[in-house]
């Protein structure tokens, strides 16, 4: 996957992992998705690195799970 942008917004992450902006704020909160709110923001930031460590970690453990079960 080639990324361009360096901080996503909410909806431009969940438009990058296949899921819902309520997904993302989730993931979020519970510490899965590194993210930031600048000084006075009311939006999060998710820097491009966070989302590929992600997709990394979930990737990962896909191929255990099914290296499991083979």
């Amino acid at each position: 996957m080639q990324i361009t942008k360096t901080v996503f917004f909410v909806s431009e992450a969940a438009c990058l992992l296949g899921c819902s902006a309520h997904q993302v704020y989730y993931m979020i909160h519970t510490g899965k998705l590194l993210a930031y709110k600048d000084e006075g923001a009311r939006a999060w930031k998710i820097p491009e690195q966070s989302i590929q460590q992600y997709i990394q970690r979930r990737l990962k453990a896909y191929m255990a799970r099914n290296h499991e079960n083979s």
